[in-house]
């Protein structure tokens, strides 16, 4: 992603509502080391607010009848569902909304190489 720096619209009013899709390096992923998570940070496509949101993998399923199952690949869907956690106060924001943000959620599309980790997962 070229810019860090928060650029936020206050403007924008909440509302949970689909934004528009993002351009070509508007979002990129950051791996943990261990490969057990991931970062998806850019700018909300509404209020342009600085906003990331972070994918922990794990082992997945668990001992059963079947006996210990082996732990999930970390990898990325694509795409990916992003929601603003901008984190700035935006006005019609009801006192229950779950996210931190304008409202508005997204579709974020990665290149191959940022859906996996570099090295090889940890369980």
């Amino acid at each position: 992603m070229a810019n860090d720096v928060d650029q936020h619209k206050d403007q924008v009013k909440f509302a949970e509502v689909e934004a528009a899709a993002q351009a070509d390096g508007q979002f990129s992923a950051k791996w943990a080391d261990d490969g057990r998570s991931v970062t998806v940070k850019g700018h909300c496509p509404a209020c342009d607010g600085l906003t990331s949101t972070e994918f922990p993998f794990g082992i997945g399923g668990s001992k059963g009848f079947r006996g210990p199952t082996t732990p999930r690949p970390a990898a990325l869907p694509s795409p990916v569902t992003i929601y603003c956690e901008c984190g700035h106060a935006h006005a019609d924001r009801p006192p229950d909304a779950f996210d931190n943000g304008c409202g508005r959620f997204w579709e974020v599309h990665l290149n191959e190489a940022e859906l996996r980790p570099k090295g090889p997962a940890q369980p």
